[in-house]
């Protein structure tokens, strides 16, 4: 026994935790012969040597790392192979939540090798994504090593397109860091590219995993193509038919969803160009809330124009309260 704490106690140094628990594999046929010696002895009631093994190494450990044990949600788990002679630690998920903005140009989301499709080769380095970076490659980069996880999953709360420029405020985002060493969110932390900057902000620790994503609404600033010219008054009464007013979006063989634009400010911008700044819920999709392509009503009904989303950008997402369970 006290080899195997020995080994425990080794395997959890670097490692973060306030609970643990301890779990033991006994050796082949253990098991059995004590069951056949509790059927031959009528013992009943009686701790198990498997039970009594795991209390009498959990109070070990819990001795020498001052750390309380937790059987139901321990931050760490320790199982001990006796038969192998091997321990192996799992560490309870942490979540952080977090806000990125980004230049135009950068994608969100890393993107699988164009070469191999993700299968992986010497194009990508054996990795299956693209080498250039995006706000997940690089986040994952910095943060990972920093949190002692080597896989990480992300969660955006909405997205853009790779050439919209998010920020200031920033796009919030969830990350679940698996088997984490560290459980403390680092402070100061900046992540940044060799194209332009990719910054980091409000990061927190979550409770627990999210029982579902927030609602949220943002503000982006539209660039819009007109094959027409727009006349001022137009995109005045746009203004006003546009505020607070409830669209149906229709995804292919989904029932219509219904979001709310909340204001659209809207200016000429050369000849056929319509710089807008619009507010609406998230989950909207701004190209098709412009020409209409399944949104009712939308910017080229309202103008009676046939329009185009050239780009847009993020200005500010507001997002709700999260729950946990």
């Amino acid at each position: 026994m006290d080899e195997i704490r020995s080994d425990v106690l080794r395997r959890l140094r670097g490692y973060e935790f306030r609970t643990f628990s301890v779990g033991l594999s006994l050796p082949e046929g253990m098991q059995e012969r004590e069951d056949q010696l509790r059927a031959e002895y009528k013992l009943k009631g009686r701790e198990t040597i498997k039970a009594w093994l795991s209390k009498s190494l959990s109070e070990r450990v819990a001795r020498a790392t001052h750390r309380r044990v937790d059987k139901l949600n321990p931050e760490l788990a320790v199982l001990a192979d006796l038969d192998a002679s091997e321990v192996r630690l799992n560490a309870r998920p942490v979540f952080i939540y977090g806000r990125y903005t980004k230049p135009a140009g950068v994608s969100q989301r890393k993107t699988f090798c164009a070469s191999c499709r993700g299968g992986g080769c010497a194009v990508c380095g054996y990795s299956g994504y693209e080498t250039k970076a995006s706000v997940e490659s690089t986040i994952q980069k910095r943060l990972g090593p920093l949190l002692g996880s080597k896989k990480m999953k992300f969660t955006w709360i909405g997205t853009e397109d790779l050439e919209s420029a998010v920020g200031p405020s920033g796009r919030p985002f969830v990350v679940e860091a698996k088997n984490p060493r560290k459980r403390r969110v680092p402070r100061g932390f900046v992540s940044r590219t060799g194209m332009g900057q990719i910054r980091v902000s409000s990061l927190k620790l979550l409770p627990s995993r999210p029982l579902k994503l927030p609602s949220f609404k943002f503000r982006t600033r539209v660039a819009i193509e007109s094959t027409s010219t727009i006349d001022p008054e137009d995109l005045r009464r746009l203004s006003r038919l546009m505020r607070n007013v409830v669209v149906e979006f229709r995804r292919p063989g989904e029932k219509p969803a219904y979001k709310r634009v909340y204001g659209v400010k809207a200016k000429a911008a050369g000849r056929g160009g319509i710089l807008a700044e619009i507010k609406l819920d998230g989950g909207l999709p701004v190209k098709r809330l412009v020409n209409g392509d399944s949104v009712s009503p939308s910017i080229s009904e309202v103008l009676k124009a046939d329009l185009k989303c050239r780009k847009f950008d993020i200005l500010k997402v507001e997002v709700g309260k999260f729950q946990f369970g």
